[in-house]
Order: C-alpha cells, then structure tokens, then sequence
C-alpha cells in the first residue's frame, strides 16, 4: 500500500498553524483510506480532521471515529475477510474499493 499527499504551499504558506495541521492530517487520513465523516464546513465541528470545516482548531488531528474506520480496514479479525476490487477506467485512471465480508463462508469477490 503507498500514497502520496501533497500540500499546496502557497495555499497553506497563508494558513496559520491549526489550518496546516488540519489539512496535512487530512490528506494523510485519505491517503490511509479514510473517508470524510462530515462535508458541511459550517455546522458543529466533529473533533476529526476528517469532518470539512472553516475553523480547524479543534479538527487537527484524526478523532475516535477515524481509529475505529482504520481498526476496520487494517487490524481484521480472524472472522473478516478483506476484498479489494481493483478496476482500471478507460481513462487509464484506476479505482480501487475496499469491501468487507463478516461471515468468510458467503464472501463472493464478484459480487464487489
């Protein structure tokens, strides 16, 4: 697994601290395989830097739902099975989704 973040320094060489914290811990969090837990930078800030925000302050490092969504993805258990869909557009672009099978017995990779 690899991937790259990559800042915009003259996007955040205007930023204050808080804001480069937050921006950096989210694209790292992408590039774990997190997801955003909240689109709407205008409403109550949910304490990740995953959830969209305009004040960062209190959203600059990874929250408890972001630890259990990579717990999800990488600590599986014995009785999880991981199924990574691989497909390559016609653009040349690729798109890989991540598909979580609970019970092994029913696990299907064609039905991803």
């Amino acid at each position: 697994i690899s991937s790259v973040a990559k800042m915009n320094e003259y996007y955040l060489n205007k930023a204050d601290f808080d804001h480069r914290r937050f921006t950096m811990c989210h694209e790292i969090g992408h590039g774990f395989g997190l997801p955003h837990t909240d689109e709407n930078p205008y409403n109550k800030n949910l304490n990740d830097c995953l959830d969209y925000t305009d004040d960062p302050s209190s959203n600059v490092l990874p929250g408890e739902v972001n630890m259990i969504k990579l717990q999800e993805v990488y600590l599986t258990t014995e009785r999880e099975k991981r199924l990574l869909r691989r497909v390559e557009n016609k653009d040349g672009s690729v798109t890989e989704t991540i598909g979580w099978m609970i019970n092994e017995e029913k696990a299907d990779a064609s039905s991803l």
